[in-house]
């Protein structure tokens, strides 16, 4: 069981798992596989806080994060939402919580419908919640605008008429429409401009100060994992190998694959030589088809022995607030015992 946070949970995940049967190419008859995209995966959510999730592309990062809101319907496990377990909701009580629960993806002009005006993008979450009467939806329209700052005439115009910065203001606007208490933030800045995605980031944490927000924010940018976080989670081919506070994992990490992350950083300053053994790791990802057995790292991990092949370890505490799954963890944090410096920028927590 991965930490809790010390708040009052909002979001629960236990045992969460995501497979997906395919058929595989045969030479006469297609046989059927299954994709584990998610196996097995722990973690809560407090109120108001930013639980980051980090990994490579194809780890299960987004797939979680759409199961959590029953995008994707879970193969197994249980997801409790302000205590309520949403596999035991019929439909109708399901569609009342999903106001509470909102989604911003990573393509921000793909995500908006392109025969619609801003104005009818935003009043649609209103008339389906049934959240605000007719006559005071342009107000409400109007309020949205400028809570992610966008101009009043915006309301009119259609989403190609904006830039890709401004389509993802459009996008959290209409999240917000329905005043949610929790945000999955699907890689929101991965595509956009390095200046625009600064922007971004500081609306999102103004909005959190503001409206009491909690985010599951995923990407794969460690810097902008640290700058948004309160506690991060590293994911590995569908499985959450280690779990912490921000500090703690940026300052210590103990997973070999955490470690091999932080030593792909770049190092802004340079003057500053960085610790002389890097943590590595070679070869490619295994196929989510057939994951290997005992830790999934094993076939990349330069600590691993017999017992990692045959043996798979659990989320186990190495400190105050901080898991991780690894048997050699200690021998791990020995060979590379430095982290990575977390951002200081404006957005900064």
């Amino acid at each position: 069981m991965s930490v809790a946070p010390a708040r009052a949970s909002l979001l629960e995940v236990e045992g969460l798992v995501v497979h997906y049967d395919v058929r595989g190419a045969g030479t006469v008859v297609r046989r059927r596989e299954t994709v584990h995209a998610v196996d097995g995966v722990n973690f809560a959510l407090g109120t108001h806080e930013t639980l980051g999730l980090v990994g490579e592309s194809g780890c299960g990062k987004s797939t979680t994060g759409r199961s959590v809101l029953l995008l994707e319907r879970p193969t197994a496990g249980r997801i409790r939402f302000e205590g309520r377990d949403l596999a035991t909701l019929g439909r109708r009580e399901l569609a009342g919580l999903r106001r509470r629960m909102q989604i911003v993806f990573q393509d921000p002009i793909g995500s908006l419908n392109p025969r619609h005006t801003v104005g009818q993008l935003l009043r649609e979450p209103l008339r389906v919640h049934h959240l605000v009467p007719k006559a005071q939806q342009r107000e409400r329209v109007q309020e949205l605008l400028a809570l992610v700052g966008l101009p009043a005439d915006a309301v009119s115009r259609f989403p190609h008429e904006f830039s890709g910065g401004q389509c993802q203001r459009i996008a959290i606007a209409r999240a917000l429409a329905v005043e949610p208490r929790f945000l999955v933030l699907d890689e929101p800045v991965s595509a956009l401009d390095v200046s625009i995605q600064a922007q971004i980031l500081q609306l999102l944490t103004d909005l959190q100060n503001r409206l009491g927000l909690a985010y599951l924010f995923i990407a794969h940018d460690l810097a902008v994992v640290g700058q948004m976080s309160d506690r991060v989670a590293v994911m590995y081919l569908g499985k959450i190998v280690e779990i912490a506070d921000r500090d703690s994992l940026y300052a210590r990490p103990h997973h070999p694959y955490t470690q091999a992350l932080f030593s792909a950083v770049p190092v802004p300053d340079p003057t500053r030589r960085r610790e002389p053994t890097r943590a590595s790791v070679t070869g490619e990802v295994p196929s989510s088809l057939a994951p290997p057995p005992g830790c999934r790292f094993h076939t990349r991990c330069p600590l691993a022995q017999e017992r990692c092949r045959v043996e798979e370890p659990l989320l186990e505490s190495v400190g105050a607030g901080h898991e991780v799954a690894c048997h050699f963890a200690e021998q791990a944090v020995r060979d590379h015992p430095v982290g990575v410096s977390r951002p200081s920028t404006s957005g900064s927590r």
